[in-house]
Formats: C-alpha cells, structure tokens, sequence
C-alpha cells in the first residue's frame, strides 16, 4: 500500500510538479476542471439535442423511435455510475478524466457513422431494427463517458483541491458551466450547417481524442495531498478548517442509512426530470397553453442569466450558512417554476417560472458539486457522488417520457406539473430535517 501511494505521488508529479508551479495548483485545478466539464456537452441532453432533427431526417426513424433509443441508452447508463463512481475513488481523477474524454471521443466517431454502419447490419436485420439498437446502444456508452464519468471526474477533482474555499469554487465554476452550456446548443447548430450531423461528430471526436484528451492528462490531478500540497493552498486556522472540513469520511453504505443523503439525493433528482421535461417538451407545453411555441425557447437566455447569479450567491453563501437552507430555497424555487407551468399564461406566470427555473437550475449544479464531499468526506467521494449521479441520470431520463404519457392520456401537461409540486412540497418540509451527519460523527 505504501509502495502504491508512493508511486502515484510520483506520476502526479510528471510531466511538472504541481507544488513547484508559480501559484497555487488548485486554480488551475478550478480551470481545468470547468473545461472538463464543458467537454462533456456532447454527451449531455443540451447537446445532443441540436442533432435530433436532423437524424430524424437523414436516418428515416420516427421522433417516438429516436426518443425510446435515447430513454434506452440513458438508463442503461445510469446502473453503471456507482461502480464507475468506485473506480474513481482507486484511479483518481487524473486517469478517469482522461480515460472518459478518450472514450467520448471514440464514441462521437462511431457516432458520425451511424448511417453507414446502419447500412451494413441491414444486410442482416431490417434497417429500422438496426439503426435503433445501434443508435440505443451508442447513446448508451454516450452518456456513460460524457454525461457521467467525465462530468463526476471533472466535479470531483475541483472539490478535493478545496475545503474552505469549496462553496466559492462551487460558485465560479457553476456559473462558468452554465454559460458554456448555454453557448453549445446554437455553435453545434451552426456548425451542423456548415458540416452537417456526421461531419459535426467527427469534427468533435478528433477535438477530443487528440487535443483535449491529452491536456486533461496533462492537466488533471486527484488530489492536493499527492502534490505535496495541502487544500486551498495553505494551512487554514483550526476555526475555518473545521467548518470546512469533513470530521470523518462516510462509506456508501453508511450514507445510504442517513436521511439527508435520499433527501438531497431525491431534491437533485426531481430538479433533473423537471428540467429534461420541460425542456424537451417545451413547444409543445407553450402551445398547449394557447401561446406560440416558440416562446417557450426565448425564456432560456433569461432563466441562464438568473441561473448565473444564483450560483454565484449560492457560492458565496454556502461557506457562511448550512447546506440545508440552501436545499430549502431550492426546493421553494421549484415550486414558484411548477406554479407557473400550472397556471401558464403572459405575465406573472412566466416571471415565476424565468426566476424560479433560473434559482432552482443554479442551486442544483452548486449542491450536486459540494453537498457530498461537505457532508460525508472525500474517501469515497467517487462511489456516493456515482450513485447520486445515477439517480440524477434516472430520474432525467424518465421525465420527457413521463411528461409525453402524461399528456397523450389527458391531452394536458397540468397533471404532470401537480404531481412535481406535491413531491417539492414534501421535500420542502424534508429540508428542515436534513442535517449534516458529520454534527452526529464521533470521530474528531
């Protein structure tokens, strides 16, 4: 074991020395780490969707054929994050980030030969057969590399380099990921245009595999500790350290049997499938509500704006109050968004879903990044955040289905709205008891 740490100590050490670069590390940590996590929209719904028209139209398979293949691959994915979440906690950030962005790359290639590979299996099967298990399982290994690995890796390395500065972190970086969310969408459009669907995919995988893969080898490293540093930089004071610090690191199991971890894990979850339902069904909820789908898509730049400054505060005030009064006003947050979904109309309902969506949105980012190494230690950091990952992972792919059911049954999304506030009601009261298990630790 000793030789083994040894030697990691070592490779983290090589090509440089992080503890001999010109100022602390750990802001190149916070840089590398928003990039990293930017790198991942490919394999996120805010990416993916900028090519969903035009496979419908150059694949010849159905919206409803498309939509089950993507459900398909994103669940599957889903079961594999905690024991991907256990490997990192072995592996480190370093390698799984660099090995998720290799793979994304790999499987964006394949990606932009869908078409031709669709052709040679119907040789065999029929074509449609063919090109939705192709499609379902390379969205399947998609969204395993890009929305899970190498988002979890990314997340987790910037959070281990810090610990009273770890709220601030959370801010800037979720604010910085918020943007480059947001910008995605209309480049791939663009570039779409310019390229087409495939070209676009080959064009990103070679981005990935050949430049951006190695930078993150380069660039990432698992903790300050295997640098010969310490968290933030330098020693803090023994008051800010401990307010800071985890007293003891939890085991996944030891989480599981605590309260506040399914209700933080839960609140993230529900947030998830309100915002992939939303999104993805946004035309058709305006429409349904007697205004022009397309204004549905110009409340986006607003809600991102509100999402910006929220993450911000957030930072800012998660070193100076309690975790769980944070989850409460998120929660509060998504029952103003669902409030005014319900009662859908110009005026007050779409300033409630703009301020609401946009407080909630930035809160779920901040909380997802700090809520785990704060509240149970960065030992098995990996393996907790990897199943909050999946439920995340879960919950989003199951929320356009659920909302299309929903509406094709009542021919309203009403329903679906109402059943999403009484959950946020519950875990609203839930907040208030969802308590740092680290008050109840005994270890010192």
């Amino acid at each position: 074991m000793v030789r083994l740490i040894f030697m990691k100590k070592s490779f983290e050490q090589i090509p440089f020395d992080p503890a001999r670069w010109p100022f602390f590390y750990g802001w190149m940590i916070l840089f590398w780490g928003i990039v990293g996590f930017v790198l991942s929209v490919p394999g996120q719904t805010t990416g993916v969707s900028a090519f969903i028209e035009p496979l419908i139209k150059d694949l010849g398979i159905s919206r409803t054929a498309l939509g089950d293949a993507y459900l398909i691959g994103t669940l599957s994915s889903s079961f594999l994050l905690t024991p991907f979440g256990k490997l990192y906690d072995r592996v480190g950030s370093r390698w799984m980030g660099f090995g998720a962005c290799l793979f994304l790359g790999i499987v964006l290639f394949l990606l932009s030969c869908t078409d031709r590979m669709a052709t040679a299996l119907g040789q065999w099967i029929p074509y449609p057969k063919a090109i939705f298990g192709l499609l379902a399982l390379l969205f399947f290994l998609l969204r395993l590399s890009g929305q899970g690995i190498l988002t979890m890796a990314s997340r987790n390395m910037m959070m281990k380099w810090f610990d009273v500065k770890r709220g601030l972190i959370s801010g800037i970086s979720g604010a910085a990921i918020s943007f480059g969310f947001s910008c995605t969408p209309a480049i791939f459009s663009e570039m779409i245009t310019v390229r087409g669907w495939s070209g676009t995919w080959y064009f990103l995988s070679l981005l990935l595999i050949f430049i951006f893969a190695p930078l993150l080898l380069l660039f990432f490293r698992d903790t300050p500790e295997t640098s010969g540093l310490v968290p933030d930089g330098k020693p803090q004071s023994s008051n800010a350290r401990k307010k800071a610090e985890a007293h003891r690191s939890f085991s996944l199991p030891e989480a599981r049997r605590t309260f506040c971890f399914w209700a933080f894990a839960l609140a993230m979850a529900l947030q998830a499938l309100i915002l992939t339902a939303t999104t993805f069904h946004i035309e058709s909820i305006f429409e349904n509500a007697d205004m022009l789908g397309a204004q549905g898509f110009e409340l986006f730049r607003p809600i991102s704006i509100i999402s910006i400054i929220a993450t911000l505060l957030a930072g800012w005030l998660c070193d100076r109050i309690q975790l769980r009064r944070l989850f409460t006003i998120m929660m509060a947050a998504m029952a103003l968004n669902l409030t005014g979904l319900i009662f859908l109309k110009p005026g007050w309902p779409i300033a409630c879903m703009i301020l609401g969506g946009g407080i909630a949105t930035g809160l779920f980012g901040l909380l997802m990044s700090i809520t785990w190494p704060r509240y149970f230690g960065r030992k098995h950091l990996g393996a907790i955040s990897g199943l909050s990952m999946s439920l995340v992972v879960i919950f989003s792919a199951i929320g356009p289905a659920l909302y299309g059911r929903i509406f094709s049954q009542t021919g309203n999304y009403i329903p679906a709205h109402l059943i999403g506030l009484i959950i946020a009601a519950i875990l609203f009261i839930g907040s208030f008891f969802a308590r740092n298990p680290q008050l109840n630790s005994r270890n010192p």
